[in-house]
């Protein structure tokens, strides 16, 4: 044996490199299937067991009076229990949550495989069975007819199993990219016009207009303040008044309606379920609605825009129009006091004019 140091360092590199590999026993599959689901397995009962211990802990030391060492012992104890339930919780969390989804797919193509063939099992036993009887009370007829029978129906079985077990193997030719061939061969298809043809998704058919005497009458749509009125006025029925003040808005000018108090009810109960505060109406909400105003000229659930309108057409009609002859004969006209002052002459003759020009239209 060579005790140099060179063969000494080689030996134990080895020796390193050795000792770093696996095991072949822990690169081999489990023997009892897939290890991630006993791991699962381990960490919820070793979950429950700590939880479990938790609350007799907690049960143990609520009502007896314990002593300043037991007092430290158990928030030891318990400390100790709570560190561990949230190990474990983040190993499941963390570690079997995500490990379990991505294997998802692979153990329920295990799981199927081996529902499948433990149905397949039960029934070629089943149908053997059933075969061997046949058979041989075919044979104690002197029929060999049922042996042929039986050899096909087990060929057949054993066809079906191979397709069974040949059904879940990957498929290596969707990995690979499609071939030059096949995208030079859908392009020279396409014809080479130089017209630009879309897609062929999926057939459409083109609007078609209908004339007059095809078009289907439009029901008139109904009106929410007539059925209002019936279900109030005209109905016999007992109705759940409003108390008296609360559907009154805009400050007497209007009533609130059956559809703004259902939905003023549906947000009182929304909030009280919820317990949080939905915003108020903004006025780009309010916009479409006349901004809670009525529109009408409403004042006290009556009409009063018709009255207004005959108010301004008689004030139009009775309004002096600016500019008469009376308006302009009583303004002065500029004194210039630097000037040279007349006799007065002047305004009679003016006056002249115009007593003779009102003269000339009683005539």
């Amino acid at each position: 044996m060579d005790n140099s140091l060179p063969s000494l360092l080689s030996n134990l590199q080895t020796s390193l490199e050795s000792a770093n590999l696996p095991a072949e026993l822990d690169v081999l599959p489990p023997p009892n299937g897939i290890s991630l689901l006993d791991v699962k397995n381990e960490l919820f009962l070793s979950y429950l067991q700590n939880l479990v211990f938790l609350i007799l802990i907690k049960l143990r030391h609520a009502s007896n009076t314990t002593e300043g060492d037991d007092v430290a012992g158990v928030a030891k104890l318990n400390e100790d229990a709570t560190k561990k339930l949230a190990e474990l919780r983040l190993y499941l969390e963390k570690g079997v949550k995500p490990l379990e989804a991505r294997l998802k797919y692979q153990i329920d193509k295990v799981v199927k495989a081996a529902d499948d063939a433990a149905w397949d099992s039960a029934t070629n036993g089943a149908a053997k069975s059933k075969e061997a009887s046949k058979k041989a009370r075919k044979e104690a007829n002197g029929d060999g007819s049922a042996s042929d029978a039986g050899t096909d129906s087990n060929d057949d079985s054993d066809a079906s199993s191979e397709v069974n077990e040949l059904s879940y193997r990957p498929n290596p030719a969707a990995l690979l990219r499609p071939s030059a061939g096949a995208t030079t061969r859908s392009t020279a298809d396409e014809p080479s016009d130089g017209i630009y043809r879309p897609p062929r998704i999926t057939a459409t058919s083109m609007p078609t207009t209908k004339g007059k005497e095809e078009r289907t009458e439009r029901r008139p749509l109904k009106s929410a303040t007539l059925d209002e009125y019936i279900a109030t006025e005209l109905s016999t029925a007992p109705v759940a008044e409003p108390n008296i003040g609360s559907t009154i808005a805009s400050g007497g000018r209007r009533t609130k309606t059956q559809r703004e108090r259902d939905d003023e009810a549906n947000r009182t109960r929304f909030e009280e379920e919820n317990l949080m505060r939905l915003p108020k109406e903004s006025k780009k909400d309010k916009a479409p609605r006349g901004g809670g105003v009525d529109r009408n000229g409403g004042y006290g659930g009556e009409e009063w825009r018709d009255l207004g309108a005959g108010l301004d057409r008689i004030e139009n009609l009775v309004k002096r129009k600016s500019g008469g002859k009376l308006d302009a004969s009583r303004k002065r006209k500029i004194d210039v006091g630097d000037g040279p002052r007349d006799s007065g002459a002047a305004a009679g003759t003016e006056f002249a004019k115009r007593k003779k020009t009102v003269m000339r239209r009683f005539r």
